[in-house]
């Protein structure tokens, strides 16, 4: 994606049957979270439960990704953090901020001290808590005191909430009691000092989770992935509404909350996960096959053999290798992305500038062709436009077509994408139906604007079809502002006054 979007974030849990110095959760946790660095590049942690410390369960977490977070680069800090944070389980967490500061203190995991073990616990989620503004409230009045805005601290003070008194519940009737007053996604992994490890998913399942077992060893993460350094692992789904506790080498399933349809975010498939997992048992990279497939039948330009496909690296790569295996044209490597370049301070508001350095062009590629540009998706488009003017200036294109796999988006999301106001969305403005799409009228219009010589984008009632699911298994709301919750359908309506009015704060800020 030329204009990329972020989610928070990744997860990753470990149980292990027989654990030892070469083998333990934090090494096994950084192995997980290593896969899964796509998801999230700000900041990294773990928690770990081990009887032999006095400190039962201990948080490490740092700002960066994972191998400077877990500082790999000097031997002996990085063995030094693994001894300390050795144990039998553990969770970990990735973060990209949808929500609150670049800072340590909103790092996850989150752990809340005190002096019972069964309420001394630590967790991590991803996803957005719809009804963080009401929720917050209610907080607020029942004397909390919310030192972040964050809705990770928010969940925090309910699981807090669901264990007061002097007996001990069920962790499935903790998340039961907190299933009920929240809306919104959330994936989640929790860790108490009773050496309880739980992975849940909530009733809609929007965000991934999967899990597994290495010989007795119980494995979870947001994405397949993260099993790879490991050889071959079975890998399901966390079904929508269960809970899936390790304790004591004991494995059990549990149901905490119902789910009468389920809402997964179809941007998995298109976007965020990594091309070798697979999600519901489909598997991601064909799913992106599936959309070049699809955008092929939809091409309207008269093909030769001036024309080559050229797809944004890299989620981009296996639509647009598709789409130009189903045309017949070559798909070449134009547009190459520095895979090297991550987060700074060193920033600029120069758009090209930004574009310059992040994407390269292969202009003995590009000289002279009819140009398919291929992206996954375009959101705010503001890069994208930069590589666009690029390719035509200086890589000397004869004609720019931009294909995108992902029809327009046109809603804010409130689970947990960081695109919350419709103000910030390229294609809201031309099209005035969200409900109906984009007309043939609207995509010439943007194409004009956009500056490139045609622009087709696939229709919503693809994607379940190159993804393999039923429609209504999916969260499309971007695209059709079909907010599967009740908040959703509430923020959405507050997103549409704010657009009109000229509001640009976060919807559910």
């Amino acid at each position: 994606m030329g204009d990329e979007i972020k989610e928070e974030c990744a997860l990753a849990a470990v149980s292990l049957h027989n654990p030892g110095p070469k083998k333990h959760a934090a090494l096994n946790l950084y192995k997980m979270l290593l896969q899964q660095q796509h998801r999230g590049q700000l900041s990294a942690g773990i928690t770990t439960y081990n009887p032999d410390r006095t400190q039962l369960i201990d948080t490490y977490k740092k700002l960066g990704k994972v191998d400077n977070a877990f500082k790999t680069y000097r031997r002996e800090k990085f063995l030094g953090i693994m001894k300390k944070y050795a144990g039998s389980n553990g969770i970990g967490h990735l973060r990209y901020a949808t929500s609150g500061a670049d800072d340590e203190g909103y790092a996850q995991p989150f752990e809340r001290h005190h002096g019972r073990s069964w309420k001394w616990f630590s967790f991590a989620f991803n996803g957005n808590i719809a009804n963080y503004k009401e929720l917050k409230e209610e907080l607020k009045k029942a004397s909390y005191r919310m030192v972040r805005e964050l809705d990770t601290e928010l969940l925090m003070h309910f699981i807090s909430k669901q264990m007061v008194g002097e007996k001990k519940q069920a962790l499935e009737n903790v998340f039961s009691g907190i299933s009920e007053t929240i809306d919104g996604a959330y994936s989640l992994v929790y860790l108490n000092a009773d050496g309880e490890l739980a992975v849940l998913r909530d009733p809609l399942g929007f965000k991934p989770l999967s899990y597994g077992m290495r010989d007795n060893d119980f494995l979870a993460a947001s994405e397949s992935v993260a099993f790879n350094t490991d050889g071959e692992i079975k890998t399901e789904s966390v079904a929508p509404g269960e809970i899936i506790i390790a304790s004591n080498g004991a494995i059990e399933k549990k149901r905490f909350a119902k789910s009468t349809r389920t809402a997964h975010c179809m941007f998995e498939w298109i976007y965020f996960a990594s091309p070798n997992s697979t999600i519901e048992r489909s598997n991601v990279y064909e799913a992106r096959r599936n959309l070049g497939k699809t955008l092929a039948k939809y091409e309207t330009q008269k093909i030769d053999k001036e024309f080559i496909v050229v797809p944004v690296p890299d989620t981009a790569k296996p639509i647009g290798d598709a789409l130009a295996f189903e045309l017949g044209v070559p798909s070449e490597e134009g547009v190459m992305r520095n895979r090297y370049i991550g987060r700074t301070f060193i920033e600029t508001d120069n758009r090209e500038q930004k574009v310059k350095e992040k994407y390269s062009l292969v202009k003995s590629v590009l000289k002279d062709k009819k140009v398919l540009l291929v992206e996954d998706s375009l959101v705010r488009g503001t890069t994208t436009k930069g590589l666009v003017q690029r390719i035509r200036q200086h890589g000397k294109a004869k004609e720019i077509h931009l294909r995108i796999a992902c029809p327009p988006i046109l809603g804010p999301c409130f689970y947990g994408i960081d695109m919350s106001t419709i103000k910030e969305l390229l294609a809201a403005p031309y099209v005035k139906s969200i409900q109906e799409g984009i007309t043939t009228e609207e995509s010439e219009k943007l194409a004009k604007d956009y500056g490139v010589d045609s622009l087709i984008y696939l229709p919503v009632n693809e994607i379940p079809k190159a993804i393999g699911l039923p429609a209504n298994n999916l969260c499309m709301a971007c695209l059709n502002a079909d907010y599967p919750t009740e908040q959703g359908k509430k923020l959405y309506q507050e997103a549409l006054n704010n657009a009109k009015n000229g509001v640009k704060k976060r919807t559910y800020e």
